[in-house]
């Protein structure tokens, strides 16, 4: 099979699943083998330099706006179209590649911070947190540990070990983090992870055809229909009062439980006599978790690779067959 046809039967699956048009694939393929980053073609960063009086006059509001516009940054920034003859959503060459800045895990953080060299100062520029030392400085760590939230986004590998299926988060380059949040956006947004190359990429597409001067935006809780969850969710860039919202959770009906239930395809355990076990007996354990494997070294267990034959399951997957012959309440 040719190259194409190779991307796309690994690739198909989260393509559609982020719901990006087909039309752009072949164009995306070239820019991921090739490396092809031509945002820079098509658009611009501009500074606000300052806020409009019809958006508020008190500091208050104008303070939330500064937050609207660039969170955690003194200076405001939008994305705009500056190719001379705007950008048309059919046309298939109108997909884009935004760069990672940062990709890590929680744990690993603030260390990175800290030993990765240019890394602090990279991230304090584009979070607007004044710093210019050369030793990285605790105060500007905490600063950007504590704004990185406002930038980060997260996806999760769906193969792999246990280990390597935790959440990822990522800060897009500058170029994808000045990108404003609207509740009509003009672009779509979706990560991707390129299996050839092993490397995360985000991929920028438009919805509807854009002149030149035009903004980019893009929905910060896409996908999101519930009013109050969007609001939520949104509460980092446009901070609202929600005191007064019902916080009481009212127990859903069995119906609810029971449609899951089917749904899931679980079924449910049965009431078992517990098992005696011989005081020497050595217990089979199966299990995809690194921790387990490295740390479990008590005599009384032994691995092995058949769930068939195991006396313990100890796994990062759901369980959805209660009946298999477990450890009674494990």
């Amino acid at each position: 099979s040719c190259p194409y046809e190779a991307f796309v039967a690994l690739h198909a699956a989260a393509l559609s699943a982020s719901a990006v048009p087909a039309r752009h694939w072949p164009s995306l393929w070239h820019k991921l083998e090739n490396e092809v980053f031509d945002a820079g073609d098509y658009f611009g960063i501009m500074q606000v330099e300052e806020v409009e009086e019809e958006e508020g006059d008190n500091d208050e509001m104008k303070e939330k706006i500064r937050k609207k516009i660039s969170p955690g940054s003194q200076l405001c920034y939008k994305v705009i179209v500056t190719n001379e003859n705007g950008l048309e959503a059919a046309n298939p060459n109108s997909i884009f590649l935004i760069d990672h800045a940062w990709t890590y895990r929680i744990e690993h953080a603030r260390q990175q911070l800290q030993q990765v060299p240019g890394l602090l100062h990279r991230m304090a520029s584009l979070m607007g947190i004044d710093f210019h030392g050369e030793v990285p400085d605790e105060t500007v760590v905490d600063q950007v540990l504590e704004d990185m939230w406002r930038y980060n986004q997260t996806y999760q590998l769906s193969h792999g070990t246990a280990e390597e299926k935790v959440p990822v988060w990522y800060i897009m380059d500058e170029f994808g983090s000045r990108i404003q949040h609207s509740d009509n956006p003009t672009f779509a947004v979706a990560p991707f992870f390129y299996m050839p190359q092993q490397i995360a990429y985000t991929i920028l597409w438009p919805l509807r055809d854009l002149d030149t001067g035009e903004e980019v935006s893009r929905d910060f809780a896409y996908g999101e229909t519930d009013s109050l969850v969007r609001k939520c969710r949104l509460l980092p860039w446009l901070p609202r009062e929600v005191q007064d919202t019902d916080h009481f959770t009212r127990e859903p009906s069995d119906e609810h439980y029971q449609a899951i239930l089917n749904e899931n395809k679980e079924k449910l355990p049965i009431s078992i006599k517990p098992p005696a076990y011989a005081e020497d007996k050595i217990f089979k354990v199966y299990t995809d978790l690194q921790q387990v494997l490295q740390n479990l070294t008590h005599s009384r267990f032994e691995f092995t690779d058949s769930e068939q034959e195991a006396d313990i399951l100890y796994s990062f997957s759901h369980f959805k067959d209660y009946r298999l012959q477990l450890f009674p309440c494990k």
